[in-house]
């Protein structure tokens, strides 16, 4: 392990990074400067900065700012970041995709390709510990087919009680369909790099991929949308679609502890209907596994009972109507009834 410790100057240049830029009309214009600032200004320390992609989704305002900061912390002479404009919104796997394409096509020398989003919760102190994390995986497993994932100790901590429950759920749910997928092909998930004790934090938006697994998930294969609209697909699915391709891709998955703020100091989360969110990822998680809506329904049930959110109304009831929509669009799309749900025990 020591032996093939390399240093930071060799890491830094084989690693892109990516950073999908797009702020809630409603942040005001010095807080999007500073959060930029923030995450972009500690970077050259990391990577020679020709290998920093900030692809603006559609945000005009952003971009104008994205540039203004970016003019400030390049060195005098030296070349800045890359920067793309998509010309609308796409959402973060959309935006994602398209940096990761250049990024394979202009930079061919670079091995591993991390995701860092644009509110300053991803620091580019971490960022070397998660690329030695991807190329100890790649070193053991003797392939670059490698996803590092930046896992919060908390995921309520940051971003609130209701959101770090569902984002439990959807993990949770999705480990279960890919234990029940993978078991039919005799197959077994790998989690041993992955923290013990606790459920994976699949959905972390600070990951590194290897280049081979960037390839397959990003530039070669065709996107299965199943019960997703190819723009909801784009919208939703940068965390859960790509973890759940990584599996079927042979991939393999590690973690490692990072910071992260104690809340959110800015999202767009409010902005889209959770129950919807939720639930179209769970439905194309199952679609895209082949699990049948009876089966379906008994996992998320499985879980439902321990989920501290049923614990006060408002959550029951959300997740009552969650599980709903969730099981609805998938036994629309596979043709079946939907599975009513059973009344739970009432003591504990």
């Amino acid at each position: 392990m020591l032996q093939g410790w390399r240093s930071q100057a060799c890491l830094g240049h084989e690693t892109a990074v990516v950073i999908p830029v797009y702020f809630s009309a409603r942040a005001a214009e010095e807080t999007i400067e500073r959060l930029l600032r923030i995450t972009l200004m500690d970077l050259h320390h990391c990577l020679p900065p020709e290998q920093v992609w900030a692809v603006v989704d559609g945000d005009l305002r952003s971009a104008a700012i994205l540039r203004r900061v970016a003019q400030a912390l390049a060195p005098d002479g030296a070349q800045g970041i890359q920067i793309l404009v998509l010309p609308e919104n796409r959402g973060k796997l959309g935006a994602m995709a398209e940096a990761m394409r250049a990024i394979l096509r202009e930079q061919p020398h670079v091995r591993w390709l991390a995701v860092m989003d644009n509110d300053a919760d991803h620091l580019a102190t971490v960022l070397p510990q998660l690329v030695r994390a991807a190329g100890f995986l790649a070193d053991v497993y003797g392939h670059d087919r490698v996803l590092a994932i930046g896992a919060r100790a908390s995921r309520t901590r940051p971003m609130g009680w209701v959101r770090g429950e569902l984002e439990l759920l959807l993990d949770q749910l999705t480990l279960d369909a890919l234990h029940y997928a993978l078991a039919q092909r005799g197959a077994v998930l790998d989690l041993s790099q992955c923290l013990s004790g606790a459920t994976p934090d699949l959905n972390s938006g600070f990951k590194v991929y290897g280049r081979r697994l960037a390839e397959l998930l990003f530039d070669r294969a065709e996107p299965v949308y199943a019960t997703l609209s190819p723009a909801d697909y784009d919208r939703y699915g940068p965390e859960t679609v790509t973890v759940v391709e990584t599996a079927l891709a042979g991939g393999v998955m590690g973690e490692v502890l990072r910071p992260t703020w104690d809340g959110q100091l800015t999202t767009s989360f409010g902005e889209y209907a959770v129950v919807e969110m939720y639930g179209e990822l769970l439905a194309w998680v199952w679609a895209r596994l082949g699990v049948a809506s009876s089966a379906a329904a008994q996992m998320f049930d499985n879980r439902r009972r321990g989920l501290a959110l049923g614990t006060a109304a408002e959550g029951a009831e959300l997740v009552g109507r969650l599980r709903a929509h969730a099981l609805g669009r998938l036994a629309t799309h596979c043709g079946e009834p939907a599975p009513h749900a059973l009344p739970l025990l009432p003591f504990v």
